[in-house]
C-alpha cells in the first residue's frame, strides 16, 4: 500500500461524498443546499479513516458503509421515513457504481491509481486532478443535457393520470418549468390541480383525510399562501405525441382554476 497522507485522505473523501449526495438528490428529486452538502459530506469523510485500521471482517466492512451511508443522508436530507431509504438506496448504488469505475480503472493501469483497505478507497493522484476530471466529466453532462433540452419538443400534448384507491383520473398535462414546487419534507417534485379537476378523484374526501397530507408554502406572481398536497397511490404522465408514458414519484397540490395538471418538465427526465 502506498503512502496514505492523512490530510489528503480526508479531502479526497469530503470531495467525493459531495458529489455523490448531488447525485443522490438529483436522482431522488431532493433539494440540498451546498453548505448543508458540505457538512454531510465532512461528516462521513471520517468513515474514510477505516483504511488506517487492520483488515476487519467483510461482513462488518459492509455493516459500516451502510451505516456510513445512512449516516450521510441524515446529515444531507434530513430523517424522513417515507424518503429516507430511498434516498440511502440511491447514494449507496452511487457508491457502489464509482466503486466498480475506480476497480475496473485502477485493473487498466500498469502501477494502480487506488489504495484499498477496509472497503474504503486512496486515489493515489493530486486533488487537482480529481477537480479537473470532474469539472470535465461535468461540463459533457451539461453539454449532454442541453443538446437534450434543445430538442424537445415544446408543443407536446400530454395526460396525467391519477390513481387514489380504486379511484382513477386522468387530466390533460402541461409541462411548465415555472412549477418548482416540491414537498418540504421529501423534496418529491408536485403536480398542482385545482379542487374541481381534483373532484371526481377525491369523491368528496377532506384532503385532511388523504395519505401524505401536509401544507407546504407557495408563491406566485399575485399572491402567496399554504398549498394542500397529498400522495395519490399512483401518477403516470403520457406523452401523446410519442406515445410514451411513464410513471413518476410525485404528489399533489391542490390549487388555482385550472383544468389541466401543472408538473414540471423534468418529471420526464
Amino acid at each position: 500500500m502506498p503512502t496514505i497522507y492523512l490530510d489528503v485522505l480526508l479531502l479526497q473523501s469530503l470531495y467525493v461524498n459531495y458529489f455523490l449526495l448531488r447525485a443522490a438528490a438529483k436522482l431522488t428529486h431532493t433539494p440540498l443546499g451546498w453548505l448543508r452538502c458540505g457538512l454531510a459530506a465532512a461528516g462521513s469523510s471520517l468513515f474514510s479513516l477505516l483504511i488506517l485500521l487492520p483488515p476487519l471482517p467483510v461482513l462488518l466492512q459492509l455493516l459500516l458503509k451502510l451505516l456510513a451511508a445512512a449516516a450521510a443522508v441524515v446529515l444531507a436530507f434530513g430523517l424522513h421515513r417515507e424518503s429516507f431509504f430511498r434516498q440511502w438506496g440511491c447514494f449507496f448504488l452511487c457508491n457502489f457504481l464509482l466503486a466498480g469505475l475506480i476497480l475496473a480503472v485502477d485493473s487498466l493501469t500498469p502501477r494502480g491509481f487506488a489504495a484499498w483497505g477496509n472497503s474504503c478507497c486512496y486515489l493515489n493522484f493530486s486533488l487537482f486532478q480529481l477537480v479537473l476530471f470532474t469539472a470535465a466529466a461535468y461540463s459533457l453532462l451539461h453539454i449532454c443535457t442541453l443538446l437534450r433540452r434543445r430538442h424537445r419538443h415544446t408543443d407536446d400534448r400530454f395526460q396525467v393520470f391519477f390513481r387514489l384507491g380504486s379511484r382513477q383520473l386522468v387530466l390533460d398535462g402541461l409541462a411548465d418549468t415555472g412549477n418548482n414546487l416540491t414537498d418540504t419534507f421529501s423534496g418529491t417534485p408536485v403536480i398542482v390541480c385545482s379542487a374541481a379537476a381534483l373532484a371526481p378523484l377525491l369523491d368528496g374526501t377532506p384532503p385532511e383525510q388523504l395519505k401524505g397530507y401536509r401544507l407546504i408554502p407557495c408563491a406566485t406572481i399575485t399572491a402567496q399562501g399554504l398549498l394542500p398536497l397529498f400522495r395519490p397511490d399512483e401518477v403516470c404522465i403520457r406523452n401523446c405525441t410519442t406515445g410514451k408514458s411513464r410513471r413518476v414519484d410525485a404528489m399533489v397540490g391542490i390549487g388555482g382554476t385550472q383544468q389541466n395538471a401543472i408538473f414540471h418538465p423534468q418529471l420526464l427526465e
